[in-house]
């Protein structure tokens, strides 16, 4: 009977924190053009998650179009578009078309870093896994705005100097936790290794978060890297000022009052690699902002990575839900 109460009182505060996430909440409303918060900004990059493409619901293209003319409009240069996966809902050949076209038509960023999820693989209709992340890449290739071509879902690329990694499932026969083969995880170890002498931050998309980060073991159990999870968080803590960047829980943007009420933030550092998850930008999130359009503008400083809480749907910033990492 307690478990139950228990449960239930658990189930109520998150609700309430989904809907009221913070006592400042309506002084997040201001409408603002897309800028970097202060001058001297290194690399400037929007991030947005779990889009969900679905040509059948043609609405989910026209919102995903209305995110990106916000990056257009931006008063500073967007460096790159990230999203960390789940481009569409089935992984069919016409709505990764689709999620494709739109950000190429808009012109709305200098580079992409786009990884697949397991929308974009494990639950494809009517191709094998293996087909869709071919026609990834193929899509990716001809569109992609630098010319820079890649071969594998999982890819390296450098952004203003800056290294991200991108990650993806590389097994056969996989539905919503991604299977990394021992060659991959080595690609991690060696791209990373690579620009480590850099002495400037790293970046690691990968649609699934990993184990026990951001809430994920509260939210959704089943929705972390399973059996691949040591393996990349020990490539990640060998290096320093590492930046893990996720989707796939749902989990709204969030900040001190989720994470006093149940112990864990959309934006967290454990020994010594930080770990930022993003909501979904298409569908309800939990545990903190309810509502889609929403991601994070990530400026990188000389000292610091500073994520920036904003509505690319509606053109506004969440200050309140500002996360700022030191550099070390």
């Amino acid at each position: 009977m307690w478990l139950v109460i228990k449960q239930t009182i658990s189930l109520i505060i998150s609700l309430l924190l989904t809907v009221f996430p913070s006592s400042e909440f309506l002084k997040s409303f201001d409408i603002l053009e897309l800028a970097t918060e202060r001058e001297n900004c290194l690399l400037n990059a929007s991030i947005m998650s779990d889009i969900h493409i679905d040509v059948d619901w043609p609405i989910g293209e026209w919102v995903w179009a209305n995110g990106l003319n916000d990056l257009e409009r931006s008063k500073d240069t967007i460096d790159a578009l990230i999203v960390p996966g789940d481009l569409t809902n089935y992984g069919d050949s016409a709505s990764m078309a689709s999620f494709f076209n739109i950000i190429d038509e808009s012109d709305c960023a200098e580079s992409w870093v786009i990884a697949m999820g397991n929308h974009d693989v494990g639950h494809v209709e009517d191709i094998t896994q293996e087909e869709a992340r071919q026609f990834f890449i193929k899509t990716f290739n001809e569109l992609n705005p630098t010319g820079e071509q890649i071969e594998k879902a999982y890819y390296k690329t450098d952004v203003n100097g800056y290294r991200f990694v991108v990650l993806c499932d590389d097994g056969d026969d996989t539905w919503d936790c991604p299977d990394m083969t021992p060659e991959q995880i080595q690609f991690l170890d060696d791209s990373l290794a690579e620009a480590a002498d850099r002495d400037l931050p790293m970046f690691v998309v990968c649609h699934v978060p990993v184990e026990g980060v951001n809430g994920q073991d509260i939210i959704y159990p089943d929705g972390g890297l399973d059996d691949n999870s040591d393996a990349v968080r020990t490539v990640l803590e060998k290096y320093e000022n590492v930046f893990f960047i996720s989707g796939h829980v749902h989990t709204g943007i969030n900040g001190p009052l989720v994470e006093n009420a149940f112990g864990f933030s959309c934006v967290e550092t454990h020994n010594g690699v930080n770990y930022i998850n993003l909501p979904t930008y298409m569908i309800v999130n939990r545990y903190g902002v309810p509502w889609g359009g929403m991601g994070f503008q990530m400026e990188v400083y000389e000292d610091e990575v500073l994520f920036r809480a904003r509505n690319f749907g509606s053109s506004k910033w969440y200050p309140v839900y500002d996360h700022s990492v030191d550099l070390v």
